[in-house]
């Protein structure tokens, strides 16, 4: 019995990484792919930057700065805050004032609507306020620090007809690199692998059409929703529309976080693949996987091995060795290709690889499935300081309003607003 265990567990190793090595492969080839621009290089729409602020982000002064200074040149900014006295809005006044150039349209919610994220409620204020000439939507996140090309990349896959929104990616380079900010990353890597092959949008960097928010009636249907992003993937479909990831459109993350504030994050980003993508059953099943490899191959090796079943114990033992020489393999080549998308955006610096230690990775394989099991379990959630109750249906129901704690996050994670898997 114990045998058959151990060829059952051996045959779950090697299928789990053949597995992730086609969905690394595909990720890989996409990020050498390109997006044609458009037939007769004339696509140069009116774009409306929308930026949502809750608190006083690390870098949300250099992401306002960095906007500022887009190349793009017919865009408008449209900023929207959830209170009037939240100190990202003392911010913004901050930069206006030494930045003459930095001329954004602000927005305070009226009224916050309790079946709905405050993202959600930002975002359709925004909209609803945005200049007749508007003919693209692009939303970015206040811990995003975009290129000069940022909004030329990503709004150039539109000029195509049947493209109804494009998107980028993320990927953390902390300085610190911790037990922390190590599984961060190696679960954002495994993250960033899969929204590729599921289609999964990143609302910290994401243009959609204005059309397209008409024809989808995303206004309405944003509404009820916890995230912009996630559920955005279903909408066009049913429109016959697609949604292009831009494969050079890699943004870097540098904050720091701690072990706690990541897994509370991972389990927020789960969450809305679990509430809002047809993908959920198949990121469960990766989760499981790693997880029952982890662990009845940490149990059987020392049990074959006590019942005399060297052999066994010993290919078991290498098979499970392998498979995290393969994991590490697998890390460095995503790392590879996103730092050689950064490093060709960013003109004046170089991002450097990291390297986490084996421990890191087993981290990462018991952490996933635990917020995978949190977030099946989860019924209120708790994001901005705001917790939101998860009701039949998916519905959301905001629990209590309160304005944001004008006080330095303890870490970057729990302070974190995007929305990805990763």
């Amino acid at each position: 019995m114990v045998m058959t265990f151990g060829w059952i567990a051996l045959g779950g190793i090697a299928s789990l990484t053949l597995m992730q090595a086609i969905v690394v492969k595909m990720h890989l080839r996409f990020l050498q792919s390109s997006v044609a621009a458009s037939v007769d290089g004339a696509f140069n729409p009116q774009v409306a930057i929308i930026l949502c602020v809750r608190g006083a982000d690390p870098r949300l002064t250099d992401s306002l700065r960095a906007i500022s200074q887009l190349n793009y040149d017919r865009f408008l900014i449209h900023i929207v805050a959830d209170d009037p006295n939240d100190a990202a809005i003392e911010m913004v006044k901050q930069e206006m004032k030494s930045n003459p150039g930095f001329k954004p349209s602000l927005h305070v919610l009226s009224a916050p609507a309790k079946m709905r994220s405050l993202k959600c409620s930002a975002i359709i204020e925004a909209i609803s306020n945005l200049e007749d000439t508007i003919e693209v939507i692009a939303l970015i996140d206040s811990d995003v620090i975009p290129d000069e090309n940022w909004l030329t990349d990503l709004i150039r896959p539109l000029a195509d007809p049947t493209v109804g929104a494009a998107t980028g990616n993320r990927w953390f380079t902390p300085a610190s690199t911790n037990l922390a900010a190590s599984v961060r990353q190696i679960w954002n890597a495994a993250a960033v692998a899969q929204m590729t092959c599921y289609q999964i949008p990143w609302g910290g960097s994401l243009a959609i059409k204005r059309s397209v928010v008409e024809k989808c009636k995303l206004v309405e249907h944003w509404s009820e929703k916890f995230c912009e992003d996630t559920t955005l993937t279903s909408k066009l479909k049913a429109h016959q529309l697609r949604l292009v990831r831009v494969p050079n459109l890699v943004l870097t993350n540098d904050e720091s976080t701690t072990l706690k504030a990541t897994f509370h994050w991972i389990s927020r980003q789960l969450l809305t693949v679990r509430l809002y993508h047809s993908a959920w059953p198949l990121v469960v099943l990766h989760s499981l996987l790693s997880f029952a490899c982890l662990v009845s191959c940490l149990a059987l090796v020392p049990i074959l091995f006590g019942n005399g079943f060297v052999m066994a114990g010993s290919l078991l033992a290498i098979g499970f060795l392998a498979f995290q020489l393969i994991n590490a393999m697998l890390f460095a080549q995503i790392q590879k290709s996103n730092l050689a998308v950064l490093n060709s955006r960013l003109m004046d610096c170089s991002v450097p690889p990291s390297h986490p230690g084996i421990a890191a990775f087993l981290v990462t394989q018991a952490l996933y499935p635990c917020a995978i099991l949190k977030t099946m379990f989860t019924r209120v959630v708790s994001w901005r300081g705001i917790s939101y109750s998860i009701r039949s249906g998916n519905r959301i129901e905001m629990v209590q309003y309160r304005p944001y704690q004008n006080t330095p996050p303890k870490n970057s994670a729990e302070h974190d607003k995007s929305h990805s898997i990763n």
